[in-house]
Protein backbone atom coordinates (compact mmCIF):
# COMPACT_ATOMS: atom_id res chain seq x y z
CA UNK A 1 0.00 0.00 0.00
CA UNK A 2 1.35 3.17 -1.25
CA UNK A 3 1.97 6.06 1.84
CA UNK A 4 1.62 9.95 1.04
CA UNK A 5 5.00 11.83 1.63
CA UNK A 6 4.56 14.29 4.89
CA UNK A 7 5.80 18.04 5.53
CA UNK A 8 5.97 20.91 7.51
CA UNK A 9 6.65 24.32 6.64
CA UNK A 10 10.07 23.54 8.61
CA UNK A 11 11.11 20.47 6.79
CA UNK A 12 10.50 22.20 3.12
CA UNK A 13 12.52 24.74 4.03
CA UNK A 14 15.47 22.47 4.76
CA UNK A 15 14.57 20.11 1.68
CA UNK A 16 13.21 16.92 3.56
CA UNK A 17 10.02 15.34 4.30
CA UNK A 18 8.29 15.53 8.28
CA UNK A 19 7.72 12.54 9.55
CA UNK A 20 4.85 14.01 11.19
CA UNK A 21 4.36 17.17 9.19
CA UNK A 22 0.55 17.73 8.23
CA UNK A 23 1.10 18.45 4.71
CA UNK A 24 0.42 15.30 2.66
CA UNK A 25 1.75 14.57 -0.86
CA UNK A 26 1.50 11.96 -3.27
CA UNK A 27 0.86 11.40 -7.23
CA UNK A 28 -3.14 11.96 -6.11
CA UNK A 29 -2.20 15.33 -5.10
CA UNK A 30 -1.93 17.31 -1.59
CA UNK A 31 -3.60 17.14 1.34
CA UNK A 32 -3.49 20.03 4.22
CA UNK A 33 -4.55 18.28 7.55
CA UNK A 34 -3.73 21.25 10.35
CA UNK A 35 -7.62 21.07 11.38
CA UNK A 36 -7.30 17.23 12.52
CA UNK A 37 -6.70 17.37 16.17
CA UNK A 38 -6.06 14.21 18.08
CA UNK A 39 -7.43 14.97 21.63
CA UNK A 40 -6.63 11.67 23.04
CA UNK A 41 -5.25 8.49 22.48
CA UNK A 42 -5.19 6.08 25.67
CA UNK A 43 -6.72 2.60 26.89
CA UNK A 44 -10.39 2.84 27.28
CA UNK A 45 -10.98 -1.17 28.09
CA UNK A 46 -9.01 -3.67 30.30
CA UNK A 47 -10.31 -7.29 30.84
CA UNK A 48 -8.11 -9.36 32.59
CA UNK A 49 -8.47 -13.74 33.06
CA UNK A 50 -6.63 -15.44 35.58
CA UNK A 51 -6.53 -19.14 35.53
CA UNK A 52 -6.41 -20.76 38.81
CA UNK A 53 -8.85 -22.83 41.53
CA UNK A 54 -10.84 -21.19 43.46
CA UNK A 55 -10.73 -19.50 47.37
CA UNK A 56 -13.79 -21.26 48.25
CA UNK A 57 -14.26 -19.53 51.47
CA UNK A 58 -14.25 -16.72 49.57
CA UNK A 59 -16.35 -17.75 47.30
CA UNK A 60 -18.91 -19.19 49.69
CA UNK A 61 -18.93 -15.73 51.37
CA UNK A 62 -19.89 -14.02 47.70
CA UNK A 63 -22.19 -16.64 46.85
CA UNK A 64 -24.31 -16.49 50.14
CA UNK A 65 -24.31 -12.40 49.70
CA UNK A 66 -25.92 -13.18 46.37
CA UNK A 67 -28.49 -15.25 47.34
CA UNK A 68 -29.75 -12.25 49.33
CA UNK A 69 -31.56 -11.10 46.20
CA UNK A 70 -31.48 -7.70 44.09
CA UNK A 71 -29.57 -5.45 46.48
CA UNK A 72 -27.07 -7.68 47.97
CA UNK A 73 -23.77 -5.46 48.62
CA UNK A 74 -20.75 -7.41 50.74
CA UNK A 75 -16.99 -5.46 51.71
CA UNK A 76 -14.50 -6.97 50.29
CA UNK A 77 -10.58 -5.70 49.27
CA UNK A 78 -11.40 -2.53 51.14
CA UNK A 79 -14.39 -1.79 48.77
CA UNK A 80 -18.30 -2.39 48.30
CA UNK A 81 -19.55 -4.12 45.82
CA UNK A 82 -23.29 -4.70 44.20
CA UNK A 83 -23.16 -8.20 44.23
CA UNK A 84 -25.13 -9.46 40.63
CA UNK A 85 -25.52 -12.83 38.26
CA UNK A 86 -22.48 -12.76 35.38
CA UNK A 87 -24.31 -12.01 32.36
CA UNK A 88 -25.15 -15.29 29.79
CA UNK A 89 -22.62 -13.89 27.66
CA UNK A 90 -19.84 -13.25 29.98
CA UNK A 91 -19.33 -17.30 30.70
CA UNK A 92 -19.25 -16.42 34.59
CA UNK A 93 -21.52 -16.97 36.73
CA UNK A 94 -21.52 -13.79 39.06
CA UNK A 95 -20.65 -10.27 38.88
CA UNK A 96 -18.96 -7.77 41.41
CA UNK A 97 -19.61 -4.51 40.19
CA UNK A 98 -18.73 -0.76 41.53
CA UNK A 99 -19.41 1.94 39.48
CA UNK A 100 -18.08 4.36 41.35
CA UNK A 101 -14.96 3.19 41.11
CA UNK A 102 -15.10 1.65 37.83
CA UNK A 103 -14.60 -2.10 38.11
CA UNK A 104 -16.36 -4.88 37.33
CA UNK A 105 -15.37 -8.30 38.46
CA UNK A 106 -16.28 -11.53 36.95
CA UNK A 107 -15.45 -15.14 38.52
CA UNK A 108 -16.93 -18.69 38.72
CA UNK A 109 -16.55 -20.03 34.89
CA UNK A 110 -19.42 -21.48 33.89
CA UNK A 111 -17.98 -24.50 31.96
CA UNK A 112 -15.66 -25.26 34.85
CA UNK A 113 -16.18 -26.67 38.00
CA UNK A 114 -15.70 -24.71 41.25
CA UNK A 115 -13.46 -26.97 42.84
CA UNK A 116 -11.45 -27.52 39.67
CA UNK A 117 -8.45 -25.57 37.77
CA UNK A 118 -9.44 -23.04 35.29
CA UNK A 119 -10.27 -19.63 34.19
CA UNK A 120 -12.29 -18.72 37.12
CA UNK A 121 -11.83 -14.60 37.23
CA UNK A 122 -12.21 -11.64 35.12
CA UNK A 123 -11.38 -8.39 36.24
CA UNK A 124 -12.22 -5.29 33.54
CA UNK A 125 -11.36 -1.64 34.48
CA UNK A 126 -13.08 1.26 33.14
CA UNK A 127 -11.56 3.99 31.61
CA UNK A 128 -12.25 6.65 34.75
CA UNK A 129 -10.03 4.17 36.54
CA UNK A 130 -7.40 3.42 33.78
CA UNK A 131 -7.07 7.16 33.45
CA UNK A 132 -6.60 8.23 37.42
CA UNK A 133 -4.07 5.26 37.85
CA UNK A 134 -0.83 4.05 35.27
CA UNK A 135 -0.37 0.75 34.01
CA UNK A 136 1.75 -0.63 36.62
CA UNK A 137 -0.83 0.69 39.70
CA UNK A 138 -3.85 -1.19 37.56
CA UNK A 139 -2.21 -4.27 37.43
CA UNK A 140 -1.06 -4.33 40.62
CA UNK A 141 -4.90 -3.62 42.05
CA UNK A 142 -6.12 -6.11 39.68
CA UNK A 143 -3.35 -9.07 40.63
CA UNK A 144 -4.05 -7.98 44.50
CA UNK A 145 -7.66 -9.02 43.84
CA UNK A 146 -6.85 -12.43 42.00
CA UNK A 147 -4.79 -13.47 44.73
CA UNK A 148 -7.68 -13.07 47.32
CA UNK A 149 -9.66 -15.25 45.34
CA UNK A 150 -7.94 -17.71 43.55
CA UNK A 151 -5.16 -20.52 44.60
CA UNK A 152 -2.43 -21.69 42.28
CA UNK A 153 -2.66 -18.38 40.56
CA UNK A 154 -1.30 -17.22 37.37
CA UNK A 155 -2.46 -14.22 34.13
CA UNK A 156 -4.41 -15.92 31.54
CA UNK A 157 -4.42 -13.06 29.27
CA UNK A 158 -6.21 -9.59 28.80
CA UNK A 159 -8.16 -8.02 26.31
CA UNK A 160 -7.44 -4.52 25.51
CA UNK A 161 -9.79 -1.24 23.72
CA UNK A 162 -7.50 0.87 22.22
CA UNK A 163 -9.43 4.64 21.65
CA UNK A 164 -8.32 7.27 19.73
CA UNK A 165 -10.29 11.10 19.87
CA UNK A 166 -10.40 13.41 17.17
CA UNK A 167 -11.61 16.75 15.92
CA UNK A 168 -11.49 18.02 12.45
CA UNK A 169 -12.25 14.63 10.71
CA UNK A 170 -14.88 12.02 10.50
CA UNK A 171 -16.31 9.17 8.37
CA UNK A 172 -16.66 10.71 4.79
CA UNK A 173 -19.94 10.32 3.04
CA UNK A 174 -18.31 7.72 0.84
CA UNK A 175 -16.64 5.52 3.66
CA UNK A 176 -17.97 2.37 3.34
CA UNK A 177 -17.23 2.45 -0.42
CA UNK A 178 -13.79 2.89 0.62
CA UNK A 179 -13.69 1.20 3.56
CA UNK A 180 -11.12 -1.92 3.21
CA UNK A 181 -11.57 -5.13 5.52
CA UNK A 182 -11.71 -8.29 5.45
CA UNK A 183 -14.26 -8.83 8.25
CA UNK A 184 -17.59 -10.35 7.26
CA UNK A 185 -19.66 -8.95 9.75
CA UNK A 186 -20.01 -4.74 9.32
CA UNK A 187 -22.77 -3.05 11.04
CA UNK A 188 -23.93 0.70 10.13
CA UNK A 189 -26.30 3.21 12.43
CA UNK A 190 -27.46 6.29 11.28
CA UNK A 191 -30.09 8.94 12.66
CA UNK A 192 -33.00 6.81 10.74
CA UNK A 193 -31.43 3.51 10.19
CA UNK A 194 -29.74 0.34 11.90
CA UNK A 195 -28.68 -2.76 9.58
CA UNK A 196 -26.26 -5.07 9.34
CA UNK A 197 -24.57 -6.84 6.44
CA UNK A 198 -22.63 -9.79 5.41
CA UNK A 199 -20.26 -9.56 2.71
CA UNK A 200 -21.09 -9.32 -1.03
CA UNK A 201 -24.78 -7.76 0.24
CA UNK A 202 -25.63 -4.61 -0.72
CA UNK A 203 -27.79 -2.16 1.56
CA UNK A 204 -28.60 2.03 0.88
CA UNK A 205 -28.91 4.14 4.05
CA UNK A 206 -29.86 7.63 4.13
CA UNK A 207 -28.23 10.43 5.97
CA UNK A 208 -24.59 10.97 7.75
CA UNK A 209 -23.47 7.64 10.16
CA UNK A 210 -23.22 7.73 13.63
CA UNK A 211 -21.92 4.29 14.23
CA UNK A 212 -20.06 2.04 12.47
CA UNK A 213 -18.87 -1.42 13.58
CA UNK A 214 -16.50 -4.01 11.71
CA UNK A 215 -15.62 -7.26 13.25
CA UNK A 216 -16.66 -9.25 16.35
CA UNK A 217 -16.30 -8.52 20.03
CA UNK A 218 -14.23 -12.84 19.98
CA UNK A 219 -11.72 -11.34 16.90
CA UNK A 220 -10.21 -7.51 16.47
CA UNK A 221 -12.93 -5.25 16.30
CA UNK A 222 -13.02 -1.74 15.02
CA UNK A 223 -15.67 0.72 16.13
CA UNK A 224 -16.01 4.30 14.69
CA UNK A 225 -19.08 6.65 16.34
CA UNK A 226 -19.56 10.19 17.49
CA UNK A 227 -18.00 10.28 20.86
CA UNK A 228 -19.94 13.48 21.79
CA UNK A 229 -23.21 11.65 21.55
CA UNK A 230 -22.21 8.76 23.14
CA UNK A 231 -20.94 10.36 26.14
CA UNK A 232 -24.03 12.78 26.54
CA UNK A 233 -26.34 9.45 25.91
CA UNK A 234 -24.24 7.88 29.33
CA UNK A 235 -23.77 11.21 31.15
CA UNK A 236 -20.33 10.98 30.71
CA UNK A 237 -19.65 13.77 29.07
CA UNK A 238 -17.81 16.34 31.74
CA UNK A 239 -15.01 13.34 32.07
CA UNK A 240 -14.11 13.13 28.70
CA UNK A 241 -14.48 16.82 28.16
CA UNK A 242 -12.01 17.34 30.96
CA UNK A 243 -9.57 15.20 29.29
CA UNK A 244 -9.71 16.43 25.84
CA UNK A 245 -8.87 20.10 27.20
CA UNK A 246 -5.81 18.92 28.21
CA UNK A 247 -4.80 18.59 24.19
CA UNK A 248 -2.38 21.29 22.73
CA UNK A 249 -1.88 21.94 19.15
CA UNK A 250 1.59 22.73 18.34
CA UNK A 251 1.81 25.87 19.55
CA UNK A 252 0.30 24.80 22.72
CA UNK A 253 -2.82 26.10 21.96
CA UNK A 254 -6.01 24.57 23.04
CA UNK A 255 -6.82 21.89 20.88
CA UNK A 256 -10.37 21.01 21.41
CA UNK A 257 -13.14 22.69 20.39
CA UNK A 258 -16.71 22.26 22.78
CA UNK A 259 -18.40 23.34 19.74
CA UNK A 260 -17.43 20.41 17.17
CA UNK A 261 -18.55 16.79 17.71
CA UNK A 262 -16.13 14.69 18.74
CA UNK A 263 -15.06 11.04 16.93
CA UNK A 264 -13.53 8.37 18.17
CA UNK A 265 -12.17 5.32 16.35
CA UNK A 266 -11.66 2.17 18.37
CA UNK A 267 -9.33 -0.84 18.21
CA UNK A 268 -10.77 -4.26 20.58
CA UNK A 269 -8.13 -6.67 20.82
CA UNK A 270 -9.54 -9.68 21.72
CA UNK A 271 -7.30 -11.83 24.20
CA UNK A 272 -7.39 -14.39 21.62
CA UNK A 273 -5.91 -11.99 19.48
CA UNK A 274 -3.21 -10.45 21.38
CA UNK A 275 -1.99 -13.96 21.86
CA UNK A 276 -2.17 -14.44 18.58
CA UNK A 277 0.28 -11.08 18.65
CA UNK A 278 2.18 -12.70 21.30
CA UNK A 279 3.21 -15.75 19.38
CA UNK A 280 5.27 -12.93 16.72
CA UNK A 281 8.36 -11.16 17.85
CA UNK A 282 6.90 -7.72 18.91
CA UNK A 283 9.17 -4.88 18.21
CA UNK A 284 9.83 -1.45 18.92
CA UNK A 285 7.72 0.64 16.40
CA UNK A 286 10.28 3.64 16.01
CA UNK A 287 13.98 1.43 16.57
CA UNK A 288 12.83 -2.01 15.11
CA UNK A 289 14.23 -3.34 18.08
CA UNK A 290 12.90 -6.14 19.77
CA UNK A 291 11.23 -5.37 23.33
CA UNK A 292 10.89 -8.83 25.18
CA UNK A 293 9.37 -11.66 24.47
CA UNK A 294 7.07 -11.99 27.51
CA UNK A 295 3.83 -12.80 26.26
CA UNK A 296 0.85 -10.59 26.79
CA UNK A 297 -0.51 -12.54 29.77
CA UNK A 298 -1.43 -9.58 31.80
CA UNK A 299 -2.16 -5.85 30.58
CA UNK A 300 1.24 -4.68 32.11
CA UNK A 301 3.44 -7.04 29.35
CA UNK A 302 0.77 -5.07 26.19
CA UNK A 303 2.05 -1.76 27.42
CA UNK A 304 5.84 -1.36 25.28
CA UNK A 305 3.38 -2.55 22.81
CA UNK A 306 0.06 -0.68 22.40
CA UNK A 307 1.32 1.56 19.97
CA UNK A 308 2.33 -0.82 17.50
CA UNK A 309 -0.17 -2.94 17.74
CA UNK A 310 -2.56 0.03 17.02
CA UNK A 311 -0.45 0.69 13.93
CA UNK A 312 -1.17 -3.10 12.73
CA UNK A 313 -4.86 -2.48 13.88
CA UNK A 314 -4.71 0.57 11.38
CA UNK A 315 -3.99 -1.27 8.03
CA UNK A 316 -6.18 -4.43 9.08
CA UNK A 317 -9.07 -2.31 9.03
CA UNK A 318 -8.20 1.00 6.41
CA UNK A 319 -9.48 3.71 5.13
CA UNK A 320 -8.20 4.24 1.24
CA UNK A 321 -7.72 7.27 -0.94
CA UNK A 322 -7.57 5.18 -4.37
CA UNK A 323 -6.10 1.66 -5.43
CA UNK A 324 -3.05 1.03 -3.89
CA UNK A 325 -2.88 4.77 -1.31
CA UNK A 326 -4.30 5.25 2.14
CA UNK A 327 -6.17 8.03 2.83
CA UNK A 328 -3.86 10.98 3.75
CA UNK A 329 -6.20 11.87 7.33
CA UNK A 330 -6.33 7.51 7.81
CA UNK A 331 -2.36 7.74 7.51
CA UNK A 332 -2.10 10.46 10.24
CA UNK A 333 -4.53 8.82 12.95
CA UNK A 334 -2.56 5.31 12.00
CA UNK A 335 0.86 7.33 12.67
CA UNK A 336 0.24 10.04 14.90
CA UNK A 337 -1.17 8.29 18.03
CA UNK A 338 1.01 7.62 20.43
CA UNK A 339 -0.56 5.33 23.77
CA UNK A 340 1.79 5.41 27.25
CA UNK A 341 4.38 7.98 25.03
CA UNK A 342 5.67 11.17 25.35
CA UNK A 343 1.68 12.58 27.27
CA UNK A 344 0.69 9.26 29.25
CA UNK A 345 -2.88 8.84 29.85
CA UNK A 346 -2.69 8.73 33.38
CA UNK A 347 -1.64 11.83 34.45
CA UNK A 348 -4.98 13.23 33.55
CA UNK A 349 -7.50 13.25 36.53
CA UNK A 350 -11.09 12.71 36.60
CA UNK A 351 -13.30 15.93 37.36
CA UNK A 352 -16.61 15.60 38.88
CA UNK A 353 -19.75 16.22 36.50
CA UNK A 354 -21.43 19.23 36.54
CA UNK A 355 -24.67 18.94 38.40
CA UNK A 356 -27.61 19.73 36.49
CA UNK A 357 -31.86 19.14 37.54
CA UNK A 358 -34.18 17.72 34.80
CA UNK A 359 -37.59 19.52 34.45
CA UNK A 360 -39.84 16.71 34.48
CA UNK A 361 -43.17 16.64 35.63
CA UNK A 362 -43.78 13.54 36.93
CA UNK A 363 -42.99 13.88 40.71
CA UNK A 364 -41.34 10.27 40.81
CA UNK A 365 -39.26 10.98 37.51
CA UNK A 366 -38.41 14.31 39.86
CA UNK A 367 -37.33 12.44 42.88
CA UNK A 368 -35.28 10.29 41.09
CA UNK A 369 -33.27 12.65 39.38
CA UNK A 370 -32.48 14.48 42.75
CA UNK A 371 -31.18 11.19 44.11
CA UNK A 372 -28.81 10.56 41.37
CA UNK A 373 -27.42 13.81 41.19
CA UNK A 374 -27.88 13.58 44.95
CA UNK A 375 -25.44 10.53 44.28
CA UNK A 376 -23.17 12.06 42.09
CA UNK A 377 -21.98 15.26 44.45
CA UNK A 378 -21.39 12.54 47.13
CA UNK A 379 -24.02 13.21 49.70
CA UNK A 380 -24.84 11.48 52.69
CA UNK A 381 -28.49 10.46 53.74
CA UNK A 382 -29.36 13.25 55.99
CA UNK A 383 -27.88 15.93 53.54
CA UNK A 384 -29.73 14.38 50.78
CA UNK A 385 -33.33 14.47 52.64
CA UNK A 386 -32.32 18.11 53.63
CA UNK A 387 -31.99 19.34 50.37
CA UNK A 388 -35.19 17.12 49.31
CA UNK A 389 -37.21 19.35 51.80
CA UNK A 390 -35.65 22.23 50.40
CA UNK A 391 -36.49 21.62 46.53
CA UNK A 392 -39.49 22.67 46.42
CA UNK A 393 -41.52 20.03 45.42
CA UNK A 394 -41.23 18.52 49.04
CA UNK A 395 -45.01 18.44 49.79
CA UNK A 396 -46.09 16.43 46.80
CA UNK A 397 -43.58 14.06 47.37
CA UNK A 398 -44.01 13.64 50.87
CA UNK A 399 -48.35 13.45 50.68
CA UNK A 400 -47.17 10.69 47.50
CA UNK A 401 -45.53 8.44 49.96
CA UNK A 402 -47.76 9.34 53.06
CA UNK A 403 -50.58 7.61 50.93
CA UNK A 404 -48.79 4.78 50.45
CA UNK A 405 -48.18 3.94 54.46
CA UNK A 406 -44.40 4.91 54.16
CA UNK A 407 -43.26 6.91 57.69
CA UNK A 408 -40.62 9.57 57.87
CA UNK A 409 -38.31 6.42 58.83
CA UNK A 410 -38.95 4.15 56.17
CA UNK A 411 -38.36 7.12 53.97
CA UNK A 412 -35.31 7.85 55.11
CA UNK A 413 -34.62 4.22 54.60
CA UNK A 414 -35.35 4.50 51.08
CA UNK A 415 -33.56 7.39 50.33
CA UNK A 416 -30.38 5.63 52.20
CA UNK A 417 -30.75 2.63 49.82
CA UNK A 418 -31.14 4.93 46.77
CA UNK A 419 -28.02 6.17 47.04
CA UNK A 420 -26.25 3.72 47.55
CA UNK A 421 -27.47 1.85 44.53
CA UNK A 422 -26.63 4.69 42.02
CA UNK A 423 -23.39 5.04 43.37
CA UNK A 424 -22.75 0.99 43.06
CA UNK A 425 -24.70 0.68 39.48
CA UNK A 426 -26.29 4.33 38.45
CA UNK A 427 -25.14 6.68 36.87
CA UNK A 428 -23.47 8.80 39.70
CA UNK A 429 -20.65 6.42 39.07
Amino acid sequence: MNRWERYSPESLARGEADTYGRLFISPKGQRELDRVRILHAGVDTVRQLYRGTPCLSQFHEIIEAYHEGRGAKIDLFGTTWAVGAGAAGSGFRYRLQNNQLGVIIFFQARHVKVDTLGTHLKIELSPHFIHELDPSECQAFMDNIAKHMLAHLEPAGCAVHLALDVQGWEPPKDFMDRFVTRSKKVMKIDGIDSLTLEQGGIATTYGRAETLMFGTAGALQCAIYNKTREAHHRDKIHFWENIWKDATTDDLAQAYDPDADVWRIEMRFHQSVLAEYARAIPCNVDTGEVLDDTGFARFLDTVPHLTGLWRSAMQSYRLDHSRNLIDPAWQLLQDDARFYCDAPDFMYKRARKAPGLGNEKNICLAFGNLISIYARQGFRTHQAIRYLQRSGMWDDLAEYYRRRGVDAGDFRQLVEQRLLERRLLGKAA
